[in-house]
């Protein structure tokens, strides 16, 4: 990271899976990791703040306690915190969404230039711009309370809380690396497919067990936590310096090979 070596990386969700994995391999580079999670994890390379993203106050307070951590400032943010499906619609928008808008928000103005925010989005987010109008407006929305109420009753988002945040994941994304642009901070997200981490089981209930085993059973194995951290830390690092307002799908060839499936079947048929 040009000129940022010493500065450290932030990384949210360091207690499990994806965001530990991201934690240690950056802490093993020789990069000081301040980690957030509202568990405390059993071990940790690091500075670590207990805080609950799940309210833009919690994400403020979190905020707060990096900023004290970090004086001098940041390299970069790993926004890997996120809850699955199966938990409230309400917790799952607000983690996922705004909890995650708010943290980059408080801390974008410390993190130095050259340095990176990696969003974990996911590949179920493969065709967010066909719902552009309404994820731009929920992801945008300056009443996060009144952004919830509005979509109370809309069945396409509280049915499909997951799928939806990460679609606005993908939106925040492209927007923030446009308005970070000026400042010469990268903004990417990186989409995952299925991955064996402790919230796989929630995955498999709330897309469905025959599809998430079939999808495994199709690739040979579920991704690992390391598949996804190693992409976040490149796209952290200066060599990833041209990489920027994109998505980077790390799905071991799943999505492509639907995408295809489907295409084929749509075109048998015509």
């Amino acid at each position: 990271m040009t000129n940022n070596t010493q500065l450290p990386v932030v990384v949210t969700g360091v207690a499990s899976g994806i965001g530990a994995a991201a934690a240690d391999l950056l802490a093993g580079r020789g990069l000081p990791v301040v980690g957030i999670d509202r568990s405390v994890p059993e071990s940790f390379a690091g500075t670590f703040v207990r805080a609950d993203l799940s309210t833009p106050a919690g994400a403020h307070m979190a905020a707060r306690s990096v900023l004290a951590a970090a004086p001098d400032g940041l390299a970069g943010l790993a926004n890997i915190a996120g809850v699955p499906g199966t938990a409230p619609w309400r917790t799952v928008l607000g983690v996922n969404v705004f909890g995650l808008r708010e943290l980059t928000a408080a801390l974008a103005p410390a993190i130095r230039e050259g340095g990176c925010v990696v969003n974990l989005s996911s590949a179920v987010a493969t065709a967010w711009e066909r719902n552009l109008p309404v994820v731009r407006a929920f992801a945008l929305a300056a009443d996060t309370e009144a952004a919830l109420d509005a979509v109370a009753r809309d069945e396409s988002v509280t049915g499909h809380s997951y799928r939806f945040s990460k679609e606005c994941v993908r939106y925040l994304t492209e927007h923030l690396a446009a308005e970070y642009l000026p400042r010469r901070v990268r903004v990417t997200s990186v989409s995952p497919g299925p991955v064996a981490t402790p919230i796989l089981d929630d995955f498999k209930r709330d897309h469905g067990v025959a599809k998430v085993e079939g999808a495994g059973a199709l690739l040979g194995r579920f991704g690992e936590p390391a598949d996804i951290a190693g992409v976040v830390a490149f796209l952290l690092s200066d060599s990833a310096a041209w990489i920027n307002g994109t998505d980077i799908r790390v799905d071991g060839g799943l999505t492509a090979y639907r995408t295809v499936q489907e295409a084929s079947g749509a075109a048998s048929t015509d």
